[in-house]
């Protein structure tokens, strides 16, 4: 399932998706709250197979000015991101298995810093910084205002250890040359920021809002402490990536991006930012004062593409790679632990990509899926805001609701199995975190058979491999004439 990256920028990646089939492009809609509407309507009735839409001929802004949503929520698109090959019938573990074996082998490759890049086409300063050049949505209907940054990369650098960090953090606009980007606590941008601020000194902040799929998902990802994303989407591409120095913050800009502000977070200004219609499929949080974001400097291509990405009740565009990704990330943070016998995770859809998560293991010892559970339950990227960890037996399938459930209702006695976590780490956005404590608590559910029952337990009611074989031999033209016409 391996193949090179073939493309370069976002455009050269959404030729390829419109290749396969998966790009519709929709003009004449309007920014507020007509983009996002359209957006949910289409993935809540078409979850896995719809297409990312390109939003063109936005009113009250040139014709070529564009919006993109749902980049990478398809198992075709996220393959031609990654550069793996998802041609057939591909499950979601086997996808997660070559990619995970693709970063197993990825070692992190330093950018290249250049002179030049298409993102220096064109330079705004001074006055002529305006983040209303570009067709800003409101997202969502109660949205506190426009939001510039959704599907973007929030850079930063550790003052103390020069690092660099980027993460997908919103950004709200403010006027033209002012927005405000929220960041929960206890993230990396978010504790970089604070060090700056709390010394009395602004931070220098790069926002790319016109993001290529491969920096987004190292955006995303939760990459090992002190690693730049930088490094690990070049290790990903198996080449550097092309960065420019910023002139007034020093930090990288993506030679190749569509749109790119750079500027800095002020210690002693502040303004009300959101409310925002969150991932939880709420607008948690509600308003609240955030330091500004001063805009010296945009940068951006011609006829330039904002990515966005409008999180709603799930299903939305965004959740099929934020589900991949967060999966990725807890099994290879568990097989670092060195707990034996992962077969699965999956971060599901329906927990919005963080608050229902399973662990499928092959048991081997008592207490096994306790030890399991605990440290899926902290463990990032699941350690925030996570309230459902589940651990099942190897037979079931991590990513198949049915299974999950199943085993749940057959395998765990809710008086012995289920535990309570107190205290963990929780946000904001959190519907049911109110007032400053910011914590929460989370249920392990040990839905595995016992273990000292692992050699008694009740035989499952389903065709044997070995008849299946049989039934396929003799009957599979009818089964899959059956199956197709469904």
């Amino acid at each position: 399932m391996k193949r090179r990256l073939i493309y370069r920028d976002l455009r050269e990646f959404l030729s390829l998706v419109e290749s396969i089939g998966e790009l519709k492009t929709i003009s004449n809609v309007h920014w507020d709250k007509e983009m996002g509407a359209i957006t949910e309507m289409v993935y809540r009735e078409k979850p896995i197979d719809a297409p990312a839409l390109l939003f063109d001929k936005i009113p009250d802004y040139p014709q070529t000015s564009r919006c993109l949503y749902g980049m990478l929520a398809s198992a075709g698109r996220f393959g031609l991101a990654m550069g793996l090959d998802v041609t057939g019938d591909v499950s979601r573990m086997e996808l997660l298995i070559a990619y995970m074996e693709k970063m197993k082998r990825m070692e992190p490759i330093p950018p290249r810093f250049v002179s030049s890049g298409p993102v220096l086409e064109n330079e705004l300063e001074g006055d002529g910084v305006d983040l209303l050049k570009f067709p800003v949505p409101i997202h969502h209907e109660l949205d506190g205002g426009r939001y510039i940054g959704t599907a973007c990369g929030v850079v930063t650098r550790d003052p103390d250890e020069g690092w660099v960090n980027m993460g997908t953090y919103r950004v709200q606009v403010l006027d033209k040359d002012r927005g405000m980007s929220y960041i929960s606590q206890g993230k990396q941008g978010r504790i970089q920021r604070d060090k700056y601020l709390k010394n009395g000194k602004p931070c220098p902040m790069v926002v790319v809002v016109g993001i290529d799929p491969l920096l987004y998902i190292a955006a995303r990802y939760q990459v090992p402490l002190k690693l730049s994303e930088f490094d690990f989407a070049g290790g990903i591409a198996g080449e550097p990536i092309d960065i420019i120095e910023g002139k007034y913050t020093g930090l990288p800009i993506p030679a190749q991006a569509e749109i790119v502000l750079e500027g800095e977070v002020l210690p002693d200004e502040k303004a009300p930012e959101g409310p925002f219609g969150e991932w939880t499929g709420y607008y948690a949080g509600s308003t609240k004062v955030e330091h500004v974001f001063k805009v010296k400097r945009i940068l951006h291509r011609n006829d330039p593409i904002l990515t966005c990405a409008a999180s709603q009740r799930p299903p939305h565009s965004h959740l099929f790679e934020r589900c991949f990704i967060r999966s990725a990330g807890l099994w290879e943070k568990l097989e670092k632990t060195d707990c034996p016998g992962i077969k699965g995770v999956w971060v599901h859809e329906a927990g919005s990509g963080r608050t229902f998560n399973v662990v499928a293991i092959k048991q081997t010892y008592y207490g096994h899926s306790r030890q399991a559970g605990l440290l899926a339950s902290q463990l990032p990227p699941a350690g925030y805001v996570n309230r459902f960890t589940v651990v099942v037996d190897e037979d079931i399938d991590p990513s198949n609701l049915y299974d999950v459930i199943w085993a749940m209702g057959t395998r765990c006695d809710p008086e012995q199995d289920i535990d309570i976590l107190r205290k963990n780490w929780s946000s904001r956005l959190d519907p049911l975190t109110f007032g400053e404590e910011l914590y929460n608590s989370r249920a392990i559910v040990d839905a595995c058979i016992p273990y000292e029952h692992r050699n008694d337990f009740p035989q499952i009611a389903q065709t044997t491999p070995k008849f299946k074989r049989f039934i396929m031999e003799k009957y599979g033209r009818l089964i899959k004439e059956i199956v197709g016409k469904r």
